[in-house]
C-alpha cells in the first residue's frame, strides 16, 4: 500500500486512513523520500515541512522522525523544532494551532499534513498553500476523517480525473500488523458512527441521526414487577419546558417495561411519584441526572430511601452514555415496546443527531427545539445493565455445574458487576453470545 504511494506521481497526495494504520510512520517516509526525489531532479537542498493541527502531535511527528530517519539525520535542534540532512535539505515541525499565522513566510518544496482533517482550512488556504505555490511543491496529506471539511474536498478531488492530486482509503484493518483478535472486538463493541470514521476511514455527514437499527428493538410490552425479576431506572429530571421521564429496565434481557413522563408539575408532586414508582418496583436502583438542580434533587431522593446513584453530565460523560446506548441499540439487545406511552420515545431516538467538532469528536444532541429527555433516562436505565452490552455468556453457562471452576468464574463477575455497574470500557471483557432467557 504505502509503495504504491510513495510510488504515485501527483503532487496532492490525500490519504484517509484508519487509526492506528500507521499513517505517522508513513507520513515521516514519505517526507524523506521527497527530499531524495527532489534532490535528484533539482539538485538543491530541499525545504520541507511536517504539519499537524496541535503541538502535542508535533512532538508525536517529532519522534517518530527521529526513529524512522535516525540514519540520514545530520543534525537536529529541538528548539527549533529543525532536522538537517545534509546537503539533501532539511525538515521543520510547525503546528497550526494558530491557523495561517504561524505558517506564513516561507516558501516550501513540500509539505507532509499530519491528521489533516483537524488542521483548518484557513491554515491550508491562507498558509501551506500560498507557500507551496512559487516552488511549485508537492504536499501529502495523511488523516482519519472528520466530517465532510476541506480534506474531504480534497480526498473527492484526487478519485476524479484531477491530474494534480490523487487519493486512497484505507481502513485500519488493512494494516497487516494490526492484531486480527483486537479488530474482531473492536468491531463488535464500537458504535457504528465511531467504528466508521476512526476505523474504517468513511467520511460522516456534518451532521446525521445516531441511532440505527431502532426497529430491531421494537419489541415486548409494559408490564408491572414481577417476583423474581431484578429492575434498574433511569431518571433524567426536567428543567424548565423539558420534561422529567423515569424508565425502567428488566435486566434479565433489557425489557423496558415501564416508562414515567411528566413535565410542569411541582417537583413534591413528582417526587413523590417517583418514588411510588421505586417502591413499586422493591426499591431497585435508580441511576439520576445530577446535573445542576438535580445534585440536590437525587440527595432529596436518597434521604427518602431511594437507591440511588448520581450521574454528572459533561459532554465527556453525555458522549459516553449516548456511545454506549448506541451499542445496546446497535446490537439488537434492548427491547423497547411499539406503543402509544414510548412513542415520544422512539422519535427522541429518530431524531437525536451529532455534529462533528474541530476536534474530531462528536457531539450528541437532540435537534434544536426537540428534546433528548427520554433517551438521556434510557441511556441512565441501560447503566446498570452495561455490561451486558460489553459481556455475553455462551448457552453452556446455562449448565455449569455448581462450584465449577467456571461457574465460580462466573460468580465472581457477577459480584464485580452488582458492586460497581458502571464498568470502564477497559475492563468490559466480552465472552461469546447473549442469551435471552
Amino acid at each position: 500500500m504505502q509503495k504504491q504511494i510513495e510510488d504515485d506521481g501527483h503532487r496532492f497526495r490525500v490519504i484517509a486512513c484508519g487509526r492506528r494504520w500507521g499513517k505517522s510512520y508513513c507520513a515521516m517516509r514519505e517526507a524523506f523520500q521527497i527530499i531524495l526525489r527532489r534532490y535528484a531532479e533539482a539538485g538543491k537542498r530541499q525545504r520541507g515541512w511536517v504539519v499537524a493541527p496541535t503541538f502535542p502531535l508535533v512532538k508525536e511527528d517529532w519522534l517518530m522522525a527521529e526513529l524512522i530517519l535516525k540514519d540520514a539525520i545530520i543534525s537536529k535542534h529541538q528548539t527549533d523544532m529543525r532536522m538537517d540532512f545534509g546537503p539533501l535539505g532539511f525538515l521543520e515541525f510547525k503546528s497550526a494551532e494558530r491557523e495561517d499565522e504561524g505558517l506564513r513566510g516561507a516558501g516550501l518544496d513540500f509539505a507532509i499534513v499530519d491528521e489533516a482533517s483537524r488542521v483548518s482550512r484557513k491554515s491550508w488556504e491562507q498558509g501551506l498553500r500560498p507557500a507551496l505555490a512559487d516552488k511549485q511543491g508537492r504536499a501529502v496529506f495523511i488523516s482519519t476523517p472528520k466530517g465532510k471539511n476541506w480534506f474531504y474536498d480534497m480526498f473527492r478531488r484526487g478519485q476524479g480525473d484531477d491530474s494534480t492530486v490523487k487519493s486512497w482509503q484505507y481502513p485500519t484493518y488493512s494494516n497487516p500488523y494490526f492484531p486480527k483478535e483486537e479488530w474482531d472486538e473492536i468491531v463488535r463493541t464500537t458504535p457504528s458512527l465511531i467504528l466508521k470514521q476512526e476505523y474504517l476511514a468513511e467520511f460522516l455527514e456534518d451532521e446525521a441521526s445516531v441511532f440505527r437499527n431502532i426497529d430491531r428493538c421494537l419489541r415486548g410490552e409494559l408490564e408491572g414487577p414481577k417476583d423474581g425479576e431484578e429492575y434498574t431506572i433511569g431518571l433524567d429530571l426536567g428543567r424548565a419546558e423539558d420534561f422529567t421521564v423515569a424508565i425502567v429496565i428488566r435486566n434479565r434481557d433489557c425489557q423496558l417495561v415501564e416508562i414515567y413522563r411528566q413535565n410542569e408539575v411541582d417537583w413534591s408532586l413528582q417526587k413523590a411519584q417517583v418514588l411510588a414508582l421505586t417502591k413499586r418496583y422493591r426499591n431497585s436502583l435508580v441511576f439520576v441526572d445530577s446535573t445542576g438542580i438535580g445534585d440536590p434533587i437525587e440527595e432529596d431522593l436518597r434521604k427518602s430511601g431511594v437507591r440511588t446513584r448520581s450521574y454528572h453530565f459533561t459532554n465527556q460523560s453525555k458522549y459516553e452514555l449516548v456511545e454506549q446506548l448506541m451499542v445496546g441499540i446497535e446490537q439488537g439487545l434492548l427491547g423497547i415496546p411499539n406503543c402509544e406511552q414510548t412513542k415520544f420515545l422512539i422519535e427522541e431516538l429518530k431524531q437525536f443527531t451529532y455534529e462533528v467538532l474541530s476536534s474530531g469528536r462528536l457531539r450528541y444532541s437532540a435537534p434544536e427545539g426537540l428534546h433528548d429527555d427520554g433517551v438521556m433516562a434510557l441511556g441512565l436505565a441501560t447503566m446498570g445493565i452495561s455490561y451486558r452490552f460489553y459481556k455475553t455468556q455462551p448457552k453452556e453457562v446455562e449448565t455449569l455445574p455448581k462450584f465449577s471452576p467456571a461457574w465460580i468464574e462466573q460468580q465472581k463477575m457477577e459480584e464485580e458487576i452488582n458492586r460497581n455497574a458502571i464498568l470502564p470500557r477497559r475492563y468490559r471483557k466480552p465472552i461469546g453470545d447473549l442469551v435471552f432467557s
